[in-house]
């Protein structure tokens, strides 16, 4: 992701009034307090994936403010969706409020007077998505915002995951600004955390989209890596899914599933030769705690995936 502002490059005292003004050019028009004084600095990175947003926050305490007065300077339209990563948040918006802590998300109404405090330093992601794309559903999601959306577990912290993933891609370079796919799943995370959040009582059966359904495949597979046996049947059980489907959601990301665990596995090996924690493990423990306990085979799919055999790999490292 791009720096788009960094307080650094002005005066301690300007720092504040610089991250308003920055921020209503670059985020859209907002009041920004601090009473961190002289000590306040606050950085923005951001990339664009179509028509998203994506924003990655790292401030001093602060509140935001979104005032009607804000909102008639202009507004994008948008709905955000709100990932904190570090830090303690304070949401209000409309008769809602509610505490965010690590792994928390929240959404934001542009077009609705909002204020956000947060009394430590924090961190966040922020996606932004025009209400257009998300249809009918936005109507719905705005009547909802300011409300804490647990990310200890299930799709919210899959998704979290997924969009953390997603920020990373596009500041090194590996997801693309223009990748349609990835643009449209992150839309239907948005949609399926939401309505989840919305009354997750009312739709027991709520059917879920492609891309929830894979991301609790490779969920699956990571949790379970070790397991010499794990195949398609076991992921399709637990995904309480047919075989058949498991592998047409597979064959859409270009592997097969076994190509899929295979490739997790290797890496998960290769991370493991290189850290000096398991310096003192040898080469078969590494494979064999990763589901690969046969050396010569495991032996063969590492030079074939990185151009040198295991014990050649951690010679030079």
């Amino acid at each position: 992701m791009a720096l788009l502002i960094d307080t650094a490059v002005v005066a301690a005292s300007e720092r504040v009034e610089y991250w308003s003004q920055a921020s209503r050019d670059i985020y859209h028009p907002v009041q920004i307090v601090s009473g961190a004084g002289d000590r306040f600095s606050a950085r923005m990175w951001g990339d664009e994936l179509g028509s998203i947003g994506l924003f990655r926050l790292a401030t001093a305490p602060n509140t935001m403010s979104r005032t009607p007065k804000q909102i008639a300077a202009g507004d994008p339209e948008c709905l955000h969706l709100k990932i904190l990563l570090r830090g303690r948040m304070h949401a209000a918006q409309g008769h809602r409020c509610d505490v965010l802590g690590p792994g928390d998300m929240t959404m934001y109404d542009t077009s609705q007077p909002a204020v956000f405090r947060a009394d430590e330093s924090f961190e966040a992601i922020v996606l932004r998505l025009p209400k257009e794309t998300l249809g009918a559903h936005s109507a719905k999601m705005a009547a909802h915002t300011a409300l804490r959306i647990p990310g200890s577990c299930g799709l919210p912290r899959l998704a979290a995951q997924f969009f953390c993933g997603v920020a990373a891609g596009l500041a090194d370079g590996t997801i693309a600004t223009d990748d349609v796919n990835v643009a449209e799943r992150i839309i239907d995370l948005v949609r399926g955390v939401s309505a989840d959040r919305i009354d997750p009582s009312a739709q027991p059966a709520r059917l879920r989209s492609r891309t929830e359904l894979l991301l609790h495949a490779k969920a699956y597979v990571e949790a379970n890596l070790g397991e010499r046996c794990l195949g398609p049947t076991q992921i399709a059980r637990a995904c309480s899914i047919s075989t058949r489907y498991l592998h047409r959601l597979f064959e859409q990301e270009g592997q097969t599933v076994s190509e899929w665990i295979r490739t997790e596995r290797l890496h998960r090996c290769r991370h493991d030769l290189l850290d000096p924690a398991f310096a003192d493990h040898t080469i078969i423990a590494i494979a064999t705690r990763w589901g690969l306990p046969n050396l010569p085979h495991f032996s063969r799919l590492f030079r074939n995936a990185y151009g040198s055999s295991p014990r050649e790999f951690r010679a030079v490292r």
